[in-house]
């Protein structure tokens, strides 16, 4: 609730600096970017109600603290799943994922795809189930540079800045 009060007073005070010309803005555009962000929030708030995930849980998932811990795999299943980017015959759809996360302009396709490939054949050889293998593959691809593009990312997302 809070930033949704945050968000109207920030608007209201930019609305009253521009129609005073203080300093002038160009209108606020949607780009295929705000789109995937948007896309990622809503999975996320839908993973961690589905889920059942409490408010300390959230906050752990929040801080990126991806623990070996159930309710962090159905989580992670979850919110892949809905992105459509992880299917359970095949694992996450490396290609999907440079696409609907900027494409090549965004990320380095040749380190992109075998991180992430590489992660789904090492992971799913361990799993018993697609929830435990898409787990593994992720965590895989946390400890690539990959994953370190990733986890600013999400920050970002979190923190509104894309």
């Amino acid at each position: 609730m809070t930033v949704i009060r945050m968000l109207i007073s920030m608007s209201l005070l930019l609305s009253l600096l521009t129609h005073c010309s203080l300093f002038a803005l160009p209108p606020p555009t949607l780009s295929a970017r705000n789109a995937q962000s948007l896309a990622i929030l809503r999975a996320r708030d839908q993973c961690f109600r589905s889920e059942r995930i409490s408010p300390k849980q959230r906050l752990a998932l929040d801080r990126q603290q991806y623990s070996n811990a159930p309710y962090v795999r159905r989580y992670v299943y979850c919110f892949w799943t809905r992105l459509q980017l992880w299917q359970d015959g095949t694992g996450f759809d490396s290609m999907r994922i440079v696409e609907s996360f900027g494409g090549p302009r965004r990320l380095n396709v040749e380190q992109t795809v075998p991180a992430i490939n590489g992660c789904n054949a090492h992971a799913r050889r361990s799993a018993r189930t697609p929830q435990d293998w898409c787990y593994g593959a992720f965590v895989c691809v946390l400890r690539t540079t990959v994953g370190d593009w990733y986890r600013r990312h999400i920050l970002d997302v979190i923190n509104g800045n894309a």
